[in-house]
């Protein structure tokens, strides 16, 4: 099935090979009701919208987030509410957007080894079962905080790579991504671990497990956490 979201600032579909797994060690989140991040999205040095999620309860040991995104230059506006574990993983994921003006939907119900996620686009409707490996992330287009969540649970070393398995509602795909730990860089002016997600094409900079900044490796586009 082709993208649902039809215009899209970043995309996690690629194709690649990856030779060699090893796996992350992870802490659990630690989140506070009412926590709440913005990322701003910056193309060609010109502001062109935000990515903002907030931590709005609980539900037993689960974290209910909800997340807007709004690139109105672009034709894009997302509200999404998610439910994960406080080991980061999925539990149920839903939102609806317009994209230049046609409304779209995703409802996606996590369980054991699989994903059953409903969309639509305009007046089609899509169903779809997906098999998701153990310690599936929910990574989507343009949902930082999905990513800036996942590496709050990861406890990153110099010079490790990892494989990182995780599922886009958006194309209807589980899919593994490569990252490595290439070093330390002061960014933002903060002391952060500089990642290289290989495939993706981007470079990401996290500081004591906060997302600080990602980037292109052109610069083209670039986001930022909003201070």
């Amino acid at each position: 099935m082709r993208k649902i979201l039809v215009l899209l600032v970043i995309s996690i579909v690629f194709s690649g090979c990856i030779t060699e797994e090893k796996e992350t060690k992870t802490k659990e989140l630690d989140l506070e009701i009412g926590e709440e991040y913005t990322y701003e999205f910056y193309s060609n040095g010109s502001y062109i919208g935000y990515n903002k999620y907030k931590v709005v309860g609980k539900e037993g040991e689960n974290y209910l987030i909800e997340s807007e995104v709004n690139l109105e230059k672009l034709g894009l506006k997302m509200n999404a509410k998610y439910t994960i574990t406080k080991e980061c993983m999925p539990v149920h994921y839903e939102f609806v957007a317009y994209v230049n003006n046609e409304k779209q939907t995703v409802s996606c119900e996590f369980k054991e080894g699989s994903v059953h996620e409903v969309a639509t686009k305009g007046e089609q409707r899509f169903e779809k079962d997906i098999k998701l490996e153990e310690g599936t992330y929910l990574i989507d287009n343009n949902m930082i905080g999905q990513m800036a969540l996942m590496l709050r649970t990861m406890e990153l070393k110099i010079g490790d790579s990892y494989v990182i398995p995780m599922f886009a509602a958006q194309p209807m795909k589980a899919l593994k991504i490569e990252m490595k730990v290439e070093g330390i860089e002061k960014v933002e002016g903060y002391d952060c671990y500089k990642l290289d997600f290989i495939e993706l094409g981007y470079y990401i900079y996290v500081s004591d497990g906060e997302l600080i900044k990602m980037e292109t490796k052109d610069k083209t586009l670039i986001i930022v956490l909003k201070r």
